[in-house]
């Protein structure tokens, strides 16, 4: 860190910080396993008609605070590989990376906690508020980039001499908010239950970078098929002869006030850096949760809801636009030089090579922009065997933007006393089957996850801790 300026450097360090911590401790604040737990109100995060049996007042910096991993092909440790965007990075040289990517290979990663947040009873009606932040991140890589990658390492045998890969269809997403909300949830009679919450959002920044199209092609002779690009003998390059060139379509946008998008003397973007001193709103948004609980019978209760519906609305002023420009990228072997420019360029280990992109940034292209934040539906089944023991069913969907997760969990929910809560749940679709979930609270305390970290190739982890204080009595007391 240097002066008044925090690089891309340490930002990105935070990010891997955060997805270390994911997997020692911790989807944010929406934990399935604990829908169907009558005593813990971080419930009422997935269903707002599901009012917990007692008020609350959260602990500031120790309440709701959670994160969460999800990929559809890899694991945890894979994708802080990935993040990491070192240039002399080998993970992709693994046989047993590649083997594990899908054609579309999409991330999920998410943290937050609440700074204040109370609910209590009033009559049949229970009420909350809450100020909480909240950062989700996802991106999409296609295979054939890390395939690329290898072939630039010399793994595979390449006839350069009509050498053509697609390494486009990369995609990458970042937003932080404050949420300001209140939520209402009224016991109709004692069937029904509606809930509902409204949300202020204050955003303070949105990134969302997409490679649309990213064509490398080589017409040259004389070139080892297996040469490396980024150990090579730069002399084996003089024998080579022929052209190459790099046509890339990829678009900036960046809603972030602070953030500086630094060129160099070409015009392009080759440093971002972010001004602490300046961080603030760069937009405003609202959001709306919906919910309903009916119990069909004794026994049996249906509900559902929708939960972060809304949108965030990014100011002008805070916004940058960037463009690809690739028309220098066009090589040719009797310029002095140029094939050695070629090997600079495309020899990175980067999944995000910035030296590619060739990013300008447009003057006349910031404007206002609104982006959606990430909703969520549940419907949910429970079967109460007696007063303690309950079972239940609940089929989730989330709704990322650049990728959908849909889960069913299965869970057996204990309460022996109104001190102590204990689930246990099963979501065989995001771990391939192999995880489970557990949840527990002790009095204040609640520990939770919906995916038991097993190791670094986990395709799914999560986690929730909060200390709460009960607020208030039972209805009916």
């Amino acid at each position: 860190m240097k002066n008044k300026y925090l690089s891309l450097e340490y930002m990105r360090q935070v990010m891997l910080l955060a997805c270390a911590v994911i997997a020692l401790a911790g989807h944010c604040q929406l934990l399935r396993t604990t829908y169907f737990m009558e005593g813990v109100h971080y419930r009422l995060q997935l269903n707002p008609a599901l009012a917990p049996s007692r008020g609350y007042v959260n602990l500031p910096a120790v309440s709701n605070t959670g994160a969460s991993f999800y990929s559809n092909a890899l694991g945890l440790g894979d994708v802080i590989d990935v993040l990491s965007n070192e240039e002399d990075a080998d993970y992709f040289v693994s046989d047993s990376f590649m083997g594990r990517l899908k054609d579309k290979n999409h991330a999920l990663a998410t943290a937050g906690t609440d700074i204040i947040a109370a609910g209590w009873w009033h009559g049949q009606s229970f009420m909350s508020v809450n100020v909480g932040v909240k950062v989700n991140g996802n991106f999409k890589a296609p295979k054939a980039l890390f395939s690329f990658m290898r072939d630039m390492r010399g793994m595979n045998s390449i006839d350069y001499s009509d050498f053509v890969r697609s390494i486009g269809n990369e995609e990458v997403n970042l937003t932080a908010y404050t949420e300001l909300g209140f939520g209402y949830t009224r016991q109709l009679n004692d069937r029904f239950s509606v809930g509902g919450r409204v949300k202020g959002l204050l955003g303070h920044g949105n990134m969302h970078l997409v490679v649309k199209d990213a064509v490398v092609k080589t017409n040259l002779q004389g070139l080892s098929p297996e040469y490396n690009w980024t150990y090579g003998n730069p002399a084996e390059l003089l024998e080579a002869d022929g052209t190459a060139s790099i046509d890339i379509d990829a678009d900036l946008e960046t809603s972030f006030e602070g953030l500086d998008l630094l060129t160099n003397d070409k015009a392009y973007i080759d440093e971002v850096k972010f001004k602490a001193s300046h961080t603030g709103v760069a937009g405003v948004g609202a959001a709306v949760d919906f919910g309903i609980s009916w119990r069909a019978t004794r026994q049996v209760t249906l509900s559902a809801s929708l939960v972060d519906l809304g949108f965030i609305r990014w100011s002008k002023g805070c916004t940058q636009v960037a463009h690809s420009n690739t028309q220098d990228l066009k090589f040719n072997s009797e310029a002095l030089g140029d094939l050695a420019r070629f090997a600079d360029v495309i020899s990175t280990s980067s999944p995000v090579n910035i030296d590619i992109l060739r990013l300008e940034i447009d003057e006349q292209g910031a404007k206002s922009r609104t982006t959606s934040l990430s909703s969520t539906m549940t419907l949910g089944a429970d079967y109460a065997l007696n007063d303690k023991v309950t079972l239940g069913a609940l089929y989730s969907h989330h709704n990322a933007g650049l990728l959908s997760q849909d889960e069913v969990t299965f869970s057996a929910n204990l309460r022996p006393s109104e001190f102590v809560e204990l689930a246990v749940s099963y979501s065989p679709l995001s771990c391939g089957g192999k995880s489970a979930g557990v949840a527990l609270k002790v009095g204040p305390v609640f520990l939770g996850t919906d995916y038991i970290y097993t190791g670094k190739n986990t395709r799914s982890c999560n986690a929730l801790a909060g200390v709460s204080i009960p607020l208030g009595k039972k209805p009916n007391d």
